[in-house]
């Protein structure tokens, strides 16, 4: 039992869920930061509306309280921002979630006027996860994971495996905390327990918007109903995210929940900072089983859009369709062919290898198309392109590169579309067919 406990909680879990939510909170931060830049002299300096006797700094720690000057404010607080962005890129996760900590705490402090509850649990949180490892995934510091792994097993790493652990479980057992207590004060009051809870939240003015006034006002059946399942869904969230099944439908109550909070209350971080919280409970095994579904469904719909597109652009556009004639000796017109094939979604585009004895068919000299790629429209009037042009033809059917088209126009008008790709196609490589023996094969370089 030690060695399977052991096992448990020296193996790094919840790598994924404190990746996203470490994303999720520096987007918080810097709105949070960014969302008052220009009031911020107003609210949080002490030239501002609050005034902060010498007993609260005294008792209080926060960068700000150092000096008073507007200047050393105005350093605090653009570093904050600087350090709360290098915190969502995941860059030296650990140090930078210390320091970031610090640099929000500091401003936390001194926003107790324009609090929605949100920031209480969020400071916890980002407190005990100082001790996780929140840059596993999705940062610039994932780009040194084979760094990393040459310290699995030495006891540096195992410490801070518990301690990640450890922390995140923290947070959720803080989160159930809260629903537990919040559905226990709910029941407790006179007006959850009839029912008409949501209809007096909606009368009160700074927290309700028109559209939940007349939703209450009109259903009050609902009303009832969604107090009740309020109530329900806070007691059954700690007793049923340790079940696989039950789990991810909790979480989507408790999330439309909070969304519902924020559009109809207008409590956007609070919503916001519970609904990252959630990202904690699912364990990287789940994650990586939804990312698979929603791989898989992507290229499911990826190949049904592709195939309709194909259908119509065969059967609408086959009057744009066009041969294109190139070397097949020539390794880089090969690479260049199998790429533009793969964006061929209309099939407009005929490859033709001029090497082969079919290609006289078509009429176009064989000198010509050693100098230069050509192509041709395969629908009256047939109209013979080479070079550059050739190179526009292309762009203008494949719409992934519709964005080249103008650059493409601007140099051939210019001229100087032409003198590169004469350049290129002059200096490239031809690798001919059957003229290769079992030691070597014979190269080509045309001037």
């Amino acid at each position: 039992m030690l060695s399977r406990y052991y096992n448990l909680v020296s193996t790094e879990r919840f790598l994924v869920g404190t990746s996203l939510f470490r994303i999720a909170a520096g987007l918080l931060l810097l709105y949070h930061y960014l969302i008052f830049y220009h009031q911020r002299y107003f609210l949080y300096s002490a030239q501002g509306v609050n005034d902060y006797p010498a007993d609260f700094i005294k008792g209080t720690f926060s960068l700000y309280n150092f000096h008073s000057s507007l200047t050393y404010f105005d350093f605090i607080y653009h570093a904050g921002i600087v350090v709360a962005f290098l915190y969502l890129l995941g860059y030296k996760g650990r140090i930078i979630s210390v320091i970031n900590f610090v640099f929000y705490y500091s401003l936390y402090v001194r926003m107790f006027q324009i609090s929605d509850g949100g920031d209480n649990i969020f400071i916890i949180c980002l407190f005990f996860l100082l001790f996780a490892n929140c840059s596993a995934y999705f940062s610039i510091d994932s780009l040194a994971a084979s760094r990393r792994s040459s310290r699995e097993g030495s006891f540096r790493h195992v410490l801070a495996t518990l301690l990640h652990n450890f922390a995140v479980v923290c947070c959720i057992i803080q989160l159930c905390i809260l629903y537990l207590f919040s559905g226990m004060y709910q029941l407790m009051g006179e007006l959850w327990q009839n029912g008409t809870s949501m209809y007096y939240i909606a009368q009160v003015r700074e927290f309700s918007r028109p559209m939940f006034r007349s939703l209450t006002e009109n259903f009050l059946e609902l009303t009832i109903v969604m107090s009740y399942a309020s109530i329900l869904a806070k007691f059954a969230f700690p007793f049923t995210i340790m079940s696989k099944r039950a789990k991810p439908i909790i979480v989507g109550i408790m999330v439309a929940f909070h969304i519902g909070i924020a559009m109809n209350m207008g409590l956007l971080s609070f919503s916001f900072v519970m609904i990252i919280l959630e990202l904690l409970v699912f364990t990287d095994q789940e994650y990586k089983r939804l990312g698979k579904r929603i791989v898989t469904h992507w290229r499911s719909m990826e190949l049904q859009v592709r195939r309709r597109t194909r259908r119509w652009g065969h059967a609408r556009l086959s009057s744009h369709r066009i041969a294109v004639f190139f070397d097949g000796w020539c390794p880089m017109c090969r690479g260049i062919k199998n790429s533009f094939q793969r964006m061929d979604y209309f099939r407009l585009l005929q490859w033709v290898n001029f090497r082969d004895t079919a290609a006289q068919t078509y009429g176009i000299a064989p000198a010509e198309l050693e100098q230069r790629m050509h192509s041709m429209s395969l629908s009256e009037p047939y109209i013979v392109r080479s070079g550059i042009h050739s190179f526009i033809q292309m762009t203008l059917r494949l719409p992934q590169l519709w964005l080249l088209v103008p650059a493409l126009t601007m140099a051939d008008k210019l001229r100087i579309g032409h003198i590169v790709y004469d350049y290129i196609a002059s200096r490239r490589s031809l690798v001919p067919v059957n003229h290769c023996d079992e030691d070597s094969c014979q190269i080509i370089y045309t001037r």
